[in-house]
């Protein structure tokens, strides 16, 4: 397993890709905008659930342009930039 995606056909085999900045981004946009936590996780834990569904299927693997679904560690990553991306706007806040 790759640590870090450099092409397309690296997405959902590394454990970091470009969409890795897109989790954190937007956890950090929850945090800025004071979204809970506990309302933010439920919800990203969903979507990685409902991912790892549709990219078994051949319209989430057209949809996502993939061949195949991301690696759990991938999602448990994804998620984890999440909260480290809300815990930073809940920091800024702070200031």
């Amino acid at each position: 397993m790759k640590l870090l995606a450099t092409r397309k056909t690296d997405q959902n085999r590394a454990v970091i890709d470009p969409w890795t900045l897109v989790h954190f981004s937007a956890g950090l946009a929850a945090g800025l905008v004071r979204i809970p936590l506990r309302w933010t996780l439920p919800a990203a834990i969903a979507y990685e659930l409902f991912e790892q569904y549709l990219e078994r299927k051949k319209v989430g693997q057209e949809m996502f342009e993939t061949s195949g679904p991301e690696s759990i560690r991938n999602a448990v990553v994804d998620i984890a930039v999440l909260a480290a991306g809300q815990r930073l706007g809940e920091i800024w806040n702070e200031t």
